[in-house]
């Protein structure tokens, strides 16, 4: 439990952008489900067209504090929607 919310599920998902193989674009987002409500945000902020970021923002995610980060800015994110 993490601010009176019990976390479900954080999920780190990539979404193509573009249908073509020359301008592949890609988004990556976080995505947070709780007991009372769920959210997805931009992870980087931008789209990227770096095959490898995915991987990338993964491995930052599980190997340091970048985990705790992207919770912490979720739940910013879902207290801001209750207000």
């Amino acid at each position: 439990m993490i601010e009176g919310r019990t976390v479900m599920k954080v999920e780190l998902r990539e979404y193509k952008l573009s249908n073509t193989k020359e301008d592949e674009t890609f988004s990556i987002v976080i995505y947070l489900k709780t007991d009372l409500e769920d959210i997805e945000l931009d992870y980087l902020g931008k789209p990227t067209s770096d095959k490898d970021k995915f991987e990338e923002s993964f491995n930052f995610l599980c190997n340091y504090n970048g985990l705790s980060s992207a919770l912490n800015r979720l739940f910013i994110e879902l207290d801001s929607k209750i207000k």
